[in-house]
């Protein structure tokens, strides 16, 4: 297992085929290790998913932060998610067992949905892309729509 701040997994609309301004950031400051997998639920927000940690399979992908500017990057995708630490807050920064496809374990960092999931809709496969893409709230959160 790796250093779990310099590997972040994300699942919605960090991913590289979702076209989100925070995507496009996310990839000039990091470098995509491939897709992968972590043990999880994904559910709809409204216009985003959220992510509960247990039981399912969560499909997303796995970045290495450029060592120059990971701090900054960690303090841009916080004030996106909108995590401080808040009692408040709709996520949380949590350590994720991460497998890769391909095969490699790493450790990674992930933000974790800490509301109530009570009545929310469940996604699909744990697999967000296809969800979006069927989804007018969904790509209007992005600006896509």
């Amino acid at each position: 297992m790796s250093k779990n701040n310099e590997f972040l997994f994300v699942y919605g609309t960090l991913m590289s085929n979702i076209p989100s301004s925070m995507s496009k950031f996310l990839r000039r400051r990091a470098t995509l290790i491939g897709k992968a997998t972590v043990s999880g639920t994904l559910i709809d927000l409204g216009g985003y998913p959220g992510l509960l940690t247990g039981g399912g399979t969560v499909k997303g992908e796995l970045y290495r932060f450029n060592e120059d500017r990971r701090e900054e990057s960690w303090s841009m995708l916080d004030a996106y998610e909108s995590v401080t630490g808040a009692p408040e807050d709709e996520y949380r920064k949590e350590s994720v067992d991460v497998r890769v496809n391909g095969g490699g374990k790493f450790s990674a960092t992930t933000y974790v949905y800490v509301g109530s999931s009570r009545g929310k809709q469940v996604i699909p496969n744990g697999d967000y892309p296809p969800f979006y893409k069927n989804n007018p709230e969904h790509r209007k959160f992005t600006g896509d729509e």
